[in-house]
């Protein structure tokens, strides 16, 4: 494992870490032990940075994460995130997601409905008074003193013009409660334009070999104010991993046409498949190799997936042509080639 500066921060992190959005369960599984396993193990093996938000299952994630570091806080760069909120309609659907989680790969599509319904119930807050509030909030579920990293979550660009979060965020620094502050953002346009904010540490996107729309502008841009980037979703939300059943893409798909264009898409990068390397491993090594990614953060819901996203530090390394092809085949699809 190598580490890397976090930003202007004296921090430094794993150049893989652990995206816990899985880690409270989800849709789609729902193992306590399980998940502090994944947690446990990605600590013995050098991982130090974990990525998490306060509505990850309603605060499970942050719960969990907490508990699997009790004792070894020490060894952990913490991230999490705040300014999402559900209406009570949300709320409600977010507890009934258990009874969901059982249900007959038959009725996927009843997942996928209640998913895109749940998502309708977003709301956003980024006040002072909600933010100090949030981040009270997630130290007693993580039960520790201070975040090392505290994200705005996605917010719009309006907010990010004309919102008044910078007090909350100097001020929670003042306080001792974060150690920095990053921006976790939906799109490029949104990226670029927190870049100048004062003492902005990160900024975190999608970046896979299927997302590219993160090149060049913003990574060199990011590189030359010493902001980190963090990539999210290296994997793709799944569609690059041999499991489609870990999909989380297809919950957020405007609608099928999109999701079968994104498994075309996958299966043109399968000539990166090798004896002895995944299609993971390869968009990890990919990501890891972008000038301005810091870190790359995917998720893991078992030992054994955690353990396929750090072979890609060992693993057989992309060539530089398998690298360009990548490249040319994001480009063909940008033009819309078939």
């Amino acid at each position: 494992m190598k580490y890397r500066r976090l930003g202007h921060t004296d921090i430094r992190v794993s150049e893989i870490g652990l995206g816990c959005q899985s880690l409270g369960g989800g849709l789609y599984h729902y193992s306590k032990s399980a998940s502090i396993a994944v947690v446990h193990k990605a600590l013995d093996e050098g991982i130090t940075f974990f990525d998490t938000s306060d509505h990850y299952s309603q605060g499970l994630s942050e719960q969990w994460l907490g508990e699997a570091l009790k004792g070894r806080r020490h060894q952990a760069v913490l991230a999490t995130k705040a300014g999402t909120r559900y209406t009570s309609l949300g709320d409600m659907a977010g507890r009934a997601r258990p009874a969901l989680r059982t249900v007959s790969p038959l009725l996927q599509p009843l997942k996928l409905a209640f998913h895109r319904m749940r998502a309708t119930q977003k709301r956003q807050s980024f006040s002072p008074a909600y933010l100090q509030h949030a981040v009270e909030a997630s130290l007693k579920r993580l039960d520790t003193d201070y975040l090392d990293l505290f994200q705005l979550h996605k917010p719009t660009a309006s907010e990010l013009v004309t919102g008044n979060w910078q007090e909350a965020v100097d001020k929670l620094k003042e306080q001792g409660k974060i150690r920095g502050y990053g921006i976790s953002c939906s799109n490029v346009e949104d990226a670029l334009l927190c870049l100048d904010r004062r003492g902005l540490a990160s900024i975190q996107i999608g970046i896979s070999p299927l997302d590219l729309e993160a090149l060049p502008q913003l990574l060199e841009q990011a590189r030359q104010r010493s902001v980190s980037v963090i990539a999210r979703n290296p994997r793709a939300q799944g569609y690059l991993t041999a499991d489609y059943g870990d999909i989380m893409a297809e919950t957020y798909a405007r609608n099928n046409a999109e999701v079968e264009r994104k498994r075309r898409r996958a299966m043109r990068l399968s000539f990166l498949i090798s004896e002895s390397r995944t299609l993971t491993q390869a968009a990890l090594q990919f990501v890891l190799g972008l000038p301005g990614v810091t870190t790359a953060i995917p998720r893991a819901i078992n030992v054994s997936q955690l353990l396929e996203n750090l072979g890609a530090l060992s693993a057989q390394p992309l060539t530089s042509e398998e690298v360009d092809e990548i490249l040319a085949a994001h480009h063909e699809d940008d033009l819309g080639a078939p």
